[in-house]
């Protein structure tokens, strides 16, 4: 009739009722919405290979973002259960506030995640070495790695001969003689396109001296610290110490001794 006002369908009430959310009602977005930041911020800790070394060093931090982010998804989830056809004007109240702390938590979770990731990125490990000698102490092999250095840094590798102090041991802070020690190999070298050192060192150990020990040392800071110091601004200095015997080749060279002066004593009967 014509005095009386439209009214919808009876097809077009279904399809209403079935696209809008009720109110205090939980709906695949409310789901969707405590899944979204977590999955994020869990994604974007996987994709940079950081979450363990984060767990190690900045677990508590970590935990702040993860919680964050949890925090928001919840918030997100309550007002989706709030929100929707027939909520009250107190639910919408809730749904808006609940909105923004959502949208101020996830803020918050993430970018608290992106500055640990890029500074996580930045921080140096110390090198690691494997260093083995041969049997007759002639011969050494040893295996430096390291990891996001920048692209401008570098590893320093050091091999020396050294003679301990008399009545200290190797665990003291400056165990070796200053002027015992006889430098063997010098070495430094740049990281690759991913900030990384693998480098395998190969060589010869001369014979003779009163030399007590074979010191490999590896660093990235501008110089190299004591074995025993911990790790300060930069990511120190690391070190392995093999024992060697003073007497090592002790029996070539008196072989090459004995040859030398019976040549001498020919020749000078000659």
């Amino acid at each position: 009739m014509s005095g009386e006002e439209p009214t919808e369908s009876r097809a077009a009430q279904i399809v209403g009722a079935a696209t809008k959310p009720a109110a205090n009602k939980l709906e695949l977005a409310g789901v969707f919405g405590l899944v979204a930041p977590l999955a994020a911020t869990l994604g974007l800790f996987k994709a940079t290979g950081s979450i363990g070394r984060l767990q190690r060093d900045d677990p508590y931090l970590l935990w702040l973002a993860i919680a964050l982010v949890l925090l928001a998804g919840t918030m997100l989830t309550l007002a989706s259960f709030l929100g929707g056809d027939g909520e009250s004007k107190k639910g919408k109240w809730w749904e808006k506030r609940l909105f923004f702390g959502a949208a101020l938590c996830t803020t918050l979770g993430f970018v608290l995640a992106l500055g640990l990731v890029f500074n996580n990125a930045g921080e140096e490990a110390r090198p690691m070495i494997t260093a083995t000698l041969s049997d007759d102490y002639s011969k050494l092999t040893a295996h430096v790695t390291a990891s996001n250095l920048k692209t401008d840094h570098r590893l320093a590798f050091k091999v020396d001969l050294a003679t301990v102090t008399p009545g200290l041991t190797v665990d003291a802070v400056h165990p070796f003689e200053f002027n015992g020690t006889l430098p063997l190999e010098r070495a430094y070298m740049g990281p690759d396109a991913d900030g990384n050192v693998d480098q395998t060192v190969t060589m010869d150990v001369p014979p003779g001296g009163d030399y007590t020990n074979l010191v490999v040392k590896a660093y990235t800071s501008s110089t190299n610290q004591s074995c025993r110091e911990p790790a300060g601004e930069d990511a120190g200095t690391a070190c392995t110490i093999l024992y060697i015997d003073p007497h090592r080749g002790a029996d070539d060279r008196a072989v090459q001794a004995q040859s030398s002066s019976g040549f001498s004593r020919s020749s000078s009967r000659r």
